[in-house]
């Protein structure tokens, strides 16, 4: 019996979807499951926190991390010229396994210090993150993701974090980096925090002082900022101009003095207690031509100075260079006398 037309386009739509589903069976079943790549691990307290912002895509091979324990740092840069020649996106199939713990300023631990870890790889942003809460002993760690490179920096109110240690970087694929890591539970990398202490209700000032360049002194009022002739603090240039070149090296020099007191070199960070010792002066920065390879062009410093009697103390920074007419002081003064240098402003920095 014939089929009619109707029934024969049925039949025949019939016959090729069944064609389709079978072959989609049999293609599923030889591919197999798909990689995916795991959740990351943000250890504190033994609890994962949080996971990434941004997972990178499912990655068919991963590359365990070259170790330099067992041979020489060139050797094992030979290791990963081959593997990145072999594979172009090796860099970022490396796993990321780190540990890290957090103390002050006393070397005690610091719980629940917020952490931030970014790492690069292969997601669509290039980038991803991740949150930790620091545990009752300052340890944290993460593991589980994958990619090159891990930066990590920690914070907590009521704390000073360090510009050193705001935000650190660690290599994870070449060896060859300074950076390079390789992660060790028994041995975590250690992360500063220093608490905020009493702050004091400090003068401050930002200012810039445009010098003659011949020597001819500048004076500045420290308790206002402003230049005026009876001033305590006294800045000297001596700057050729118009400016010169770098090359040939020419000589140069700037000049503090201030009245009835002196110097001391400070950290660039954390400088909150001006010391009792005996302050000098002038405070001299002195770039002769003939310096030769530790001639600069620019030149700053952090100083503790203290000055008349009763005595007052403070902290000042300060930048110059050979072509340039100005000097450009920040600084702070305590005008009570106390040598508590740590402001007690609510907008202070956190470092």
């Amino acid at each position: 019996m014939a089929m009619s037309g109707n029934l024969k386009t049925a039949f025949t739509i019939f016959i090729v979807g069944v064609t389709i589903l079978t072959i989609w069976h049999f293609w599923d079943s030889a591919t197999g499951p798909r990689n995916k790549e795991p959740s990351p691990s943000i250890n504190a307290s033994h609890q994962n926190l949080s996971a990434p912002s941004d997972s990178p895509p499912s990655l068919s091979q991963t590359y365990p991390q070259i170790s330099l324990k067992n041979q020489t740092k060139e050797g094992a840069v030979k290791v990963w010229l081959q593997r990145v020649q072999d594979d172009k996106k090796a860099d970022w199939k490396v796993p990321i396994e780190f540990y890290g713990r957090v103390l002050d300023e006393n070397s005690k631990p610091v719980p629940s210090a917020n952490i931030n870890f970014r790492w690069t790889n292969l997601s669509a942003k290039g980038t991803s993150t991740a949150q930790a809460v620091a545990d009752e002993n300052g340890l944290f760690s993460l593991a589980g993701v994958q990619g090159k490179r891990l930066s990590v920096s920690v914070t907590k109110k009521g704390y000073y974090a360090s510009r050193a240690q705001s935000d650190r970087s660690f290599e994870f694929s070449n060896p060859g980096e300074e950076i390079y890591y390789e992660p060790d539970s028994t041995n975590p990398t250690v992360f500063r925090l220093r608490k905020k202490g009493n702050g004091a209700e400090l003068v401050k000032k930002s200012i810039k002082v445009l010098l003659p360049g011949d020597g001819s002194p500048v004076n500045v009022d420290v308790n206002t900022g402003e230049v005026a002739p009876s001033g305590e603090l006294q800045i000297q240039a001596w700057k050729p101009w118009p400016p010169r070149p770098l090359s040939p090296h020419y000589d140069w020099k700037v000049l503090f003095t201030i009245s009835d007191g002196g110097f001391i070199e400070a950290p660039t960070e954390f400088a909150f207690e001006a010391p009792e010792a005996v302050y000098s002066q002038p405070f001299e920065v002195n770039m002769p031509a003939s310096a030769r390879d530790a001639w600069r062009v620019s030149a700053e410093k952090t100083l503790y100075f203290a000055f008349g009697q009763p005595r007052k103390y403070g902290r000042l920074h300060f930048r110059t260079d050979g072509a340039s007419r100005y000097v450009f002081i920040d600084y702070v003064l305590n005008p009570s006398g106390s040598r508590n240098l740590e402001d007690a402003s609510p907008d202070r920095p956190s470092q």
